[in-house]
């Protein structure tokens, strides 16, 4: 017997090292090693492709996806989100089908508002916390809710914004990472719930991303304007207000912050200042509001003049023009709190700059529209979840006690008998309100008249 034969050598085809399957197999082999290379050279790319234009990638797909939506679904309840902006002689209004229930249940379902054990009613300062010394207090009512025909009939069906023809200017006239936006308006008028909620569902991401802004005011969302939220429009470039006009020793340039003005009806404003006049000074002992004198009022005859108002505003003015008094307060006089309103109001809406006015009904009714609307006018991003407000945004505490949250604002605003025919009581108060209140305002934010 011979000796053994020895096994084909490994890689070969019976020990023949040339046979034609093994080049095929090391063909195959080099092809997918090429192919394997290629694969982890393009998933590499396209890695640092995504993490270079993360944000872009993720705000364009956001955009579209909303674009989408509200052309096929609509926002809310299947509604299809339509728009249209109205001219008028202050600009363009935002007239908005809507897009989201404007059923006061269905405004609480979507803000977690739980109205089983009711709600604490308006009151003045003085009325809370007589309340709060008491062994239970309580100021809860049960909750009846307003129907949606009397809201529409006291402020219509949409939102109403002007300045949105602005919103291009500002953003082309200030980089996005300088960009800021700032409640203004008058006492009770909410710009501290704006505030509030800018800061839960807007963010200027390209500020955030600078270090150099990121420290001061890192969403954009400042606390007011900084020549004061309550100060007059002239005060602006002529005034620093303390708290918001120098944030982390740095000024805030003025000129980079758009205005959003909260405006309200003047017949509900008018009570509000009754409840909590702040900085405003005017008789309002037995009736309020009160715009002309009766026979109540000492040292006046009725119908003798009108019951006038004196409003202390911040200062701290820089250059020459308005002066502070000589205790450094301005004061200010107005014929009435109507006039009060009225010209404040007029003075915003004819500005020369880009700012945008809003009605604070409209943070009740048309919230997710509304602020959807400022954030974008402004160059910020909205968060994927709209979150409201629910509590006083002014907190209970010095001038705000007694101040109403979201379900007694909802209820108080909605109420069309309230507003109609409980807040000026006189014939005379009614007269001078028809024939004094600034009726470009009244028309262009839908406040309808006595």
């Amino acid at each position: 017997m011979g000796p053994p034969s020895k096994p084909p050598s490994s890689g070969t085809r019976n020990g023949n090292p040339h046979h034609p399957n093994n080049a095929k197999i090391l063909v195959i082999s080099h092809s997918t090693a090429w192919v394997l290379s290629f694969l982890v050279i393009m998933t590499f790319c396209l890695q640092m492709v995504l993490f270079i234009y993360h944000d872009d990638f993720l705000m364009k797909m956001n955009s579209l996806e909303k674009e989408i939506s509200d052309e096929f679904s609509g926002v809310y309840n299947g509604a299809a989100n339509t728009e249209q902006l109205m001219r008028s002689d202050s600009g363009l209004v935002l007239d908005r089908k809507n897009t989201y229930s404007m059923e006061p249940i269905d405004i609480l379902k979507r803000a977690g508002v739980d109205t089983s054990s009711g709600f604490q009613r308006p009151v003045t300062g003085g009325e809370y916390r007589a309340a709060v010394k008491k062994k239970n207090p309580s100021l809860n009512q049960d909750v009846v809710l307003p129907s949606v025909e009397d809201i529409q009939a006291l402020y219509g069906s949409e939102p109403r914004i002007v300045g949105l023809e602005q919103c291009e200017a500002f953003r082309a006239a200030v980089p996005p990472e300088r960009r800021l936006m700032g409640p203004a308006g008058l006492f009770n008028s909410a710009t501290n719930l704006l505030n509030k909620l800018l800061k839960l569902n807007c963010v200027n991401r390209a500020r955030k991303q600078k270090p150099e802004y990121s420290r001061f005011i890192p969403t954009g969302m400042a606390l007011q304007v900084p020549w004061g939220k309550h100060n007059p429009i002239t005060w602006r470039l002529h005034h620093e207000a303390q708290l918001g006009g120098v944030v982390a020793g740095q000024q805030v340039p003025q000129t980079d912050v758009l205005p959003i003005v909260m405006i309200k009806d003047p017949i509900t404003w008018m009570s509000s200042l009754c409840r909590h006049p702040y900085s405003a000074r005017f008789r309002h002992r037995h009736l309020c509001p009160n715009l002309v004198p009766d026979e109540k009022d000492k040292g006046k005859r009725p119908g003798d003049k009108t019951i006038n108002v004196i409003v202390r505003f911040a200062t701290k003015h820089y250059g020459s023009d308005p002066l502070p008094g000589p205790t450094n307060k301005t004061f200010v006089d107005y014929d009435t709190i109507l006039d009060f309103w009225s010209i404040w109001y007029k003075q915003y809406l004819d500005a020369d700059f880009p700012r945008l006015m809003i009605r604070f009904e409209d943070l009740l009714f048309h919230a997710e529209e509304t602020i959807t609307e400022v954030c974008e006018c402004g160059g910020g991003t909205m968060n994927s979840v709209f979150r409201y407000v629910e509590d006083s945004a002014k907190g209970q505490k010095g001038p705000h006690a007694g101040s109403a949250g979201f379900l007694a604002s909802l209820i108080t605003y909605g109420n069309r008998t309230l507003r109609m025919n409980e807040t000026l009581t006189t014939h005379a108060d009614v007269e001078y309100f028809r024939k004094h209140v600034d009726q470009d305002l009244m028309n262009i934010f839908s406040y309808s008249s006595l």
